[in-house]
């Protein structure tokens, strides 16, 4: 990659970690080959080469504390994502007091889908209204300590929200690519923070636009810039692990029977996953959840039906309208999030917008305000609930990615 130049520590505000878990080596997730920690935003070069780009994940040696000294450490801090800052891989954290979000029963919506219990892991609570918060605070952490100047991202709305706010906490300059139809206030939101708006016709556009940038201008990529694509700046997808730990720990170090997430590339899910497997690694949890991954277009819905080795995109149908779910309005899945739901024993549902727009309102007579995207979660669940895969008696968890203000449903 471009060298980053370096920035003077004065400008970095920053919460000192001085525990934190050193990755080994990264290794791929489809062809198992290795590589030195680096930023590796474009994945693993042998499958970028094949056509089949894939992500890289840090391996690292067990933690110096055992779990319960862990869980005891934990319990005596503030929640949010750095409580967990021996299992995170930065030493110095860019923080606006992100995570600890609550999880909300709805007692209503469960009562009508035949669930004994039906919670809503509540990401509105983050400083910017979403889960994208989690992924800013370790990857400018990382962007930081990397030397960089300017961070920049590919985004419908969310993640460029997330990106300029972290990036304007650390003193770092961030240039947000963006398609013709972001929302005013994610547009507004990105311009309050000083971020530079680069703007494209097309969503597909914005990938050559970055990848630009990070050859000419030296910025540091936060999202991917390859088609097909690739997970997200794999610093920042850690972030997301922190979703398990405070679910764990929120249920007595016990897990859920299913989590729900809304899928774009699903660097949530991948992160979520990775979470709950350390947990086990480390012995706080003896049994893992299944995950759903629900998703606007079916990619990995068909990979999994077909028995697919890597997602492939779906084409428009003749007539088919362009969704108003834009923060999971990619036609394509990573290979990361198909081997996630792979290895989790774990579903993949499509809905579409009137199934999310139900599941908005359902949500709202409990008192609570979804993106229509990140209503896509509940979605996800009263499908796999009508069709007998989830169990009346089972414990279900859907992650509510983002607040229905910043983009709202018509």
């Amino acid at each position: 990659m471009t060298p980053y130049r370096l920035v003077p520590r004065h400008q970095t505000p920053r919460h000192q970690t001085p525990q934190h878990l050193a990755p080994r080596e990264l290794g791929c997730l489809r062809c198992a080959a290795t590589y030195p920690v680096d930023d590796r935003p474009e994945g693993c070069p042998a499958c970028l080469s094949e056509g089949c780009p894939a992500s890289v994940v840090p391996r690292y040696d067990p933690p110096a504390q055992t779990g319960a000294l862990l869980a005891a450490a934990w319990a005596a801090r503030p929640p949010g994502v750095w409580r967990y800052r021996e299992l995170l891989p930065v030493a110095e954290a860019v923080t606006l007091a992100e995570g600890g979000t609550p999880v909300l029963a709805l007692p209503r919506l469960a009562a009508r889908l035949g669930l004994a219990e039906l919670w809503l892991k509540d990401e509105r609570r983050n400083p910017t209204g979403s889960f994208k918060d989690r992924f800013a605070t370790v990857a400018v952490s990382r962007a930081v300590a990397a030397g960089a100047r300017t961070v920049a991202v590919a985004s419908s709305g969310n993640g460029g929200v997330a990106a300029a706010a972290y990036a304007a906490r650390a003193g770092l300059g961030c240039v947000v690519v963006a398609g013709a139809t972001l929302g005013a206030s994610w547009r507004a939101a990105i311009e309050s923070y000083g971020a530079r708006l680069e703007w494209t016709e097309t969503s597909a556009q914005r990938w050559a636009v970055l990848a630009d940038g990070v050859a000419r201008h030296g910025w540091y990529p936060l999202t991917n810039y390859v088609d097909p694509p690739v997970g997200s700046n794999w610093w920042g997808v850690e972030g997301y692990k922190t979703l398990a730990y405070e679910l764990a720990e929120r249920w007595g170090w016990r897990m859920p029977d299913w989590v729900a997430v809304p899928v774009s590339r699903g660097d949530g899910l991948v992160g979520l996953w990775r979470g709950c497997a350390e947990l086990r690694q480390l012995g706080l949890v003896d049994r893992l959840p299944r995950l759903i991954a629900v998703e606007r277009y079916p990619s990995l819905t068909r990979a999994l039906a077909g028995g697919c080795g890597y997602p492939r995109p779906v084409e428009p149908g003749a007539g088919d309208p362009p969704s108003r779910a834009v923060s999971i309005g990619n036609r394509v899945g990573t290979y990361a999030a198909l081997h996630t739901l792979r290895a989790s024993g774990g579903i993949a549902v499509a809905c579409d917008d009137a199934a999310m727009r139900e599941m908005v309102r359902a949500a709202g007579a409990e008192g609570v305000f979804l993106e229509l995207s990140s209503a896509a979660g509940l979605a996800g669940i009263a499908a796999a609930r009508a069709g007998g895969t989830i169990g009346p008696d089972e414990v279900v968890v859907a992650v509510g990615t983002a607040t229905g203000l910043t983009d709202p449903a018509p």
